[in-house]
């Protein structure tokens, strides 16, 4: 009986587990496409500070994520993300805007795929 008990624990644990990840996972991605956007509309005004700054904080945002849980979720998304979100805010640092768009539009993507991950498990 004790067996029993112990698996409908581990079965219990596994299911939070499994529901805390994916809301993380959620709430960043949200969060990374609102940052996303606030770059676009930002580099469509020709305000490149600001556009500067949402994608800094798009990167730091990945960056916390990749940190915290690195014991249950796959980092190799969250470092891919990352990389195009600090290769756009070097684009804008150079000034080379056509090339940071591309950059952000290849981060909305993978932040689109990790998403969707999320959604067709749960």
């Amino acid at each position: 009986m004790k067996r029993i008990w112990l698996c409908l624990g581990i079965a219990v644990a596994i299911l939070l587990l499994t529901g805390y990840s994916t809301y993380q996972v959620r709430t960043f991605a949200d969060e990374v496409t609102a940052q996303l956007d606030t770059a676009v509309q930002a580099l469509e005004q020709d305000d490149l500070p600001c556009a500067h700054q949402a994608i800094l904080e798009g990167a730091s945002l990945c960056e916390t994520m990749r940190r915290g849980s690195v014991l249950y979720l796959r980092t190799e998304d969250f470092l891919e993300l990352e990389a195009c979100l600090r290769a756009a805010a070097n684009y804008l640092t150079e000034g080379a805007q056509e090339e940071a768009r591309g950059e952000i539009g290849r981060a909305a993507f993978q932040a689109e795929s990790i998403d969707w991950l999320t959604r067709r498990w749960l």
